[in-house]
This record gives C-alpha cells, structure tokens and sequence, in this order.
C-alpha cells in the first residue's frame, strides 16, 4: 500500500488565458478526448494508489462540484473525492492549505489540473509519490522545457541544478517575478521547471503558515516562496517525471493534448 493515499488537487483559477476557447465554462470541465480534464487528473491520482482527493474550488465553481458528486466513487476514480472551498483566490500554496484537515497527519499529493502527462511509463503522481517512499521529504514534479516547445507551456521559474537520472538536485528557485505568458528559455536550447505535481509532507502546513506570515500586504501565498523555505533547510527534493507534459492551461498546449489524446 502507498504511504500516500490522499491528494488535493486545486481548482480554483479563473482561467482567464483559457477564454477564448473556454466561453466562460471552467477549465477543469473542458473535454479532452471526451472526458473533462478534471477526470483525467482524478483517474491519474487513482492509479497511483490515491483513495481519497479532496477538490479545492472558488466559490463561483458550481459546476466543478456538480461535476466531482457525479464521479465520486465510480469506476477508474478514487473512492472518496470531497470538495471545499477557497474563499478568496490567496494563491496556490493557499489553496493547498485549504486540505489541512483532509491530509491531517499524512503526507498529501497535490496534482494541478492544467498539467497533463502522456506517454508516461506510470501515472506522473506515482512518480512523485516513489521519490517521497524513498526520501520521506517534500517533492516537486520536474520536467525539461525545450525550445521547439517552449510557445505551448506556461510562464513557471527555470530550475537550475544538477540531474542525476530521474532525481533532480536543485540548487535554487527563482522567485516568478514579472513574466510573459509563455515559458522564457532566453538563449538556452532546454531549462528544467517545476510543474503541477508534489507530494507534501505533514509539516508542510507548517512552513505555509511561516510565510504567509513574512509576506507583503496584498501579496499572494504562492508555492514558489514555500519550497524556496523548504529548499533552504534541505527538505525538498526534485523528481524528473518521465514523459511529456502537456499544459492545458495554455490555448497552445490543449490544442496538443487535444490532438494526442484522441489518437490514444
């Protein structure tokens, strides 16, 4: 049995990139392949051994809970999916803390719906969830961004550091400061990134709480200065997820997903 059996998985964006294609509709319900994409999230964290994921929505998201009563329990799914609700958009590391009473004393993975994996040798939430089995410590999902893809992934921190297999030693992480719409490479042919999936372990909640409490009036609670905490006191380890990321956060990216879904 998995030491992680429990996942959150935020859903709270308004995404706003996504309105042209969107009309209005959330972007956790849009198809792929006939299926939401919120479903192909939740059948990701089934199969790697997740029993129970809790929801986090806006309160504006009716229909995400429409949709999650729907699914709970069914076949592919996990056994239990709850929902609860972010009262204000704070950030993402906010968002996550709204599961605070769901992990309890449990580690948590957390899979982000704009994130989508294809071709993948295990579901990508397994993967994280093998690096916490064997590290016992705070993990984040990584992917390598090259150039000829950089235009349909989404603007996240270039991760230096070093490579050792599917274990990544990351030696920093660049706050997000301003940034395009895109992924920004510069002149480089590749950078690594963190993406949409981790795994948390219980003191987590903890070091939330610590920098909400440095943070500037006004400011969101977002998980880059989280792990940046984690990282200073070497509880934090990077995991290279293998096979291809897609962000369906993007127009760009879930045109492709769109396209490599369907073909199966």
């Amino acid at each position: 049995m998995s030491e992680v059996r429990r996942a959150i998985i935020p859903c709270g964006g308004k995404g706003t990139r996504m309105l042209a294609i969107s009309r209005g509709m959330a972007k956790e319900l849009m198809p792929i392949a006939g299926e939401p994409v919120l479903a192909h999230v939740l059948r990701e964290c089934a199969l790697s051994g997740i029993e129970q994921a809790l929801v986090v929505v806006s309160p504006e998201k009716e229909s995400v809970v429409a949709f999650v009563k729907t699914v709970a329990g069914g076949a592919g799914m996990p056994a239990r999916i709850d929902t609860a609700v972010q009262t204000q958009p704070k950030g993402l590391a906010d968002a996550v803390r709204v599961g605070r009473r769901f992990a309890g004393v449990e580690p948590v993975a957390v899979a982000l719906p704009d994130n989508l994996f294809v071709d993948t040798p295990q579901p990508a939430v397994a993967q994280v969830i093998e690096t916490y089995t064997r590290e016992h410590t705070n993990v984040v999902g990584l992917t390598e961004i090259t150039a000829d893809i950089a235009a349909s992934r989404g603007p996240t921190p270039i991760y230096p550091g070093l490579r050792h297999g599917d274990d990544f030693l990351i030696e920093s992480i660049p706050s997000k400061g301003a940034h395009g719409s895109t992924f920004a490479l510069g002149s480089a042919h590749s950078a690594m990134t963190g993406i949409g999936r981790y795994v948390f372990a219980p003191n987590a909640f903890e070091i939330i709480d610590e920098v909400e409490r440095g943070l500037e009036p006004g400011r969101e609670l977002d998980d880059i200065p989280v792990m940046q905490v984690m990282l200073a006191r070497g509880a934090l380890r990077g995991r290279v997820l293998r096979g291809t990321f897609l962000d369906v956060g993007l127009p760009e990216g879930f045109r492709e997903a769109e396209e490599r879904l369907a073909r199966g």
